[in-house]
């Protein structure tokens, strides 16, 4: 792992082998827990396959259909009542556990399944045969998770005591896949089986294979829209410079650097654009990455005082401002804590770890899922130094080591199983 690549996320130390990841995960757990890791190591073949089929077919936002197809098919293969079509091709699927007396919660766990459009090497030998599409963007292993979820789960239904959820998300890249499948009711009462209790999510990062990452509260920023629309005489090309300029200096000092402390507040200033939009008008637009809500507030209230000073007779000036276009990660501190703990059991205490910093420049569309829910988004070790695979999402040469799949698999199924056995905090 590169220390350039670590140190977005804050991270660094050696990679862990994949093999004594396994060691280490065979000697713990329950026998639920148990019985579903041996129901993945005989299907670990095909599961990593179908890996490599979604990672060769890859289908931008708005086009999942294949991948789609993909994941119905095993979710109904593995006993899943399964719902297509929401929000666009965001595909659900429902296990109801059969153990006696199985009324723990309901449990869910979110996949993203697009690919980005792009042309960035892919160093793999499975590599996209779609041009100008590809997966490092590590939506492929996240889809793999939660495949191999349904299968462990499918597998070991009778012993289940509460029940899955698993949403594959349409649309992550274009930050509106998420909200679609909400309107489309995957959360609402008309649901399957009503809202879950809990949501849980995975994002690829460049830790080692076999450590997992996250902190209570705050894990992503989210992201504000700014357009400013300035019509009428005179001279509007200053007037818009003025504009600009203003919103140019909502940025917080250190906010060009790609990552800041954790705990931190922040603005940071993207894509800052000033644009004559024919005759009489001029746009200045911006996307606005922001540490919290209150930032978020304040960068509005700023940019209103400067067009409230700029205001004359014959200049027209509108705001269209969108607060948390990307609603950012709010994780729940006590389903970190509970998933924490139960995460170190599998992993070993020194590999769940959390952040030392946060990244300005991701986002990602989970949080508009935990808005509605209680939910945690925890990054997942795919890189592997020993081979040279740096698993930075969204760069050149991005590789994810397949131990992943099942690192995040068993550590998620054991998270499932205790919200289960105790209930989910709070609920």
């Amino acid at each position: 792992m590169s220390l350039a690549a670590a140190s977005l996320l804050g991270v660094g130390g050696a990679t862990a082998p994949a093999a004594a990841v396994a060691q280490q995960n065979a000697s713990v757990g329950t026998p639920e827990l148990a019985a579903f890791t041996g129901a993945l190591e005989a299907r670990q073949a095909e599961l990593i396959e179908i890996r490599r089929d979604i990672h060769r077919h890859p289908e931008p936002s708005g086009s999942e259909d294949r991948t789609a197809g993909i994941v119905a098919g095993v979710l109904r293969d593995a006993g899943f009542d399964v719902t297509t079509g929401v929000g666009g091709h965001g595909v659900v699927g429902v296990l109801r556990g059969r153990a006696a007396g199985a009324d723990g919660p309901v449990v869910a766990f979110r996949a993203d399944m697009d690919a980005v459009r792009g042309t960035a090497a892919d160093p793999m030998e499975f590599r996209s045969v779609v041009a100008g599409v590809n997966h490092n963007c590590g939506h492929d292993i996240h889809t793999s998770v939660g495949l191999a979820l349904a299968v462990g789960f499918g597998a070991i239904r009778d012993e289940l005591p509460g029940t899955v959820m698993l949403i594959f998300q349409p649309a992550e890249e274009t930050a509106s896949g998420a909200r679609a499948m909400l309107a489309d009711g995957v959360f609402g009462d008309e649901a399957a089986v009503g809202p879950p209790a809990a949501v849980f999510a995975y994002h690829t990062a460049p830790l080692p294979v076999g450590e997992i990452m996250t902190r209570p509260g705050s894990l992503l920023a989210g992201r504000d829209r700014a357009l400013i629309t300035l019509r009428g005489e005179g001279d509007l090309s200053a007037a818009a410079r003025t504009v600009g300029a203003a919103v140019h200096d909502l940025a917080t000092p250190g906010s060009t650097e790609p990552s800041l402390p954790v705990g931190e507040p922040f603005v940071a200033v993207r894509g800052l654009r000033t644009t004559p939009r024919g005759t009489g008008a001029w746009e200045v637009n911006a996307t606005l990455t922001t540490s919290g809500s209150a930032e978020s507030r304040t960068a509005r209230r700023q940019i209103e005082q400067t067009l409230a000073g700029l205001r004359r007779p014959g200049l027209e000036l509108d705001l269209d401002y969108e607060e948390r276009w990307i609603a950012g990660l709010l994780n729940d501190p006590g389903l970190v804590e509970r998933a924490n703990a139960t995460a170190r059991e599998v992993l070993g205490e020194a590999s769940v770890r959390a952040p030392r910093t946060v990244s300005t420049i991701f986002s990602e569309d989970f949080g508009s899922f935990q808005q509605r829910v209680p939910g945690v988004m925890y990054f997942l070790g795919v890189s592997n130094e020993e081979k040279g695979w740096v698993g930075m999402p969204h760069t050149p040469g991005y590789v994810a080591d397949e131990a992943a799949i099942f690192v995040g698999a068993e550590v998620m199924a054991a998270v499932f199983l205790d919200l289960w056995e105790r209930g989910v905090p709070g609920r």
